[in-house]
């Protein structure tokens, strides 16, 4: 007989289990209704904000509100025609072939230190560091 009892207390701790599950599953969904429909509320509110503010845009962005506000604000005048200029009317700028050059001047102060280092003599047919050498230097978009 204990293993009826036991079998029907098993029977009976599943059933309670099941019972809370069912449950706890319906409330789980309530609360989540509950929260979507307070979203879709939110959304809503949201909606009709953003096409205020669509209206309010358009309104202040209207050709005749700006102008308002430019002869209020600002200290603009009309263009006058002869301040206005065809592009062939335009004197052509003349560059230079030596106006390119070395932004930094980091070439010159090369040019400059090899330039003006001291001459050391060679011995034994070696050179000495720090003698000056005759290094080519490269110049960017300049003849030398």
């Amino acid at each position: 007989m204990s293993m009826n009892k036991l079998a029907l207390f098993a029977w009976l701790a599943a059933c309670a289990v099941t019972i809370w599950f069912a449950f706890h599953i319906k409330y789980k969904v309530q609360e989540s209704k509950a929260e979507l429909g307070i979203a879709r509320a939110e959304m809503q509110q949201d909606r009709e904000a953003i096409r205020v503010l669509e209206a309010e845009w358009s309104f202040l962005n209207q050709p005749s509100h700006l102008a308002d506000l430019a002869e209020r604000h600002l200290d603009f005048a009309p263009m006058l025609v002869e301040q206005v200029v065809h592009l062939g009317d335009i004197p052509a700028r003349e560059v230079q072939a030596n106006q390119v050059q070395d932004s930094d001047g980091l070439e010159d102060i090369i040019e400059d230190i090899l330039r003006n280092a001291p001459e050391n003599s060679k011995q034994d047919g070696k050179t000495q560091p720090g003698s000056a050498r005759n290094v080519p230097l490269m110049r960017t978009g300049a003849t030398q």
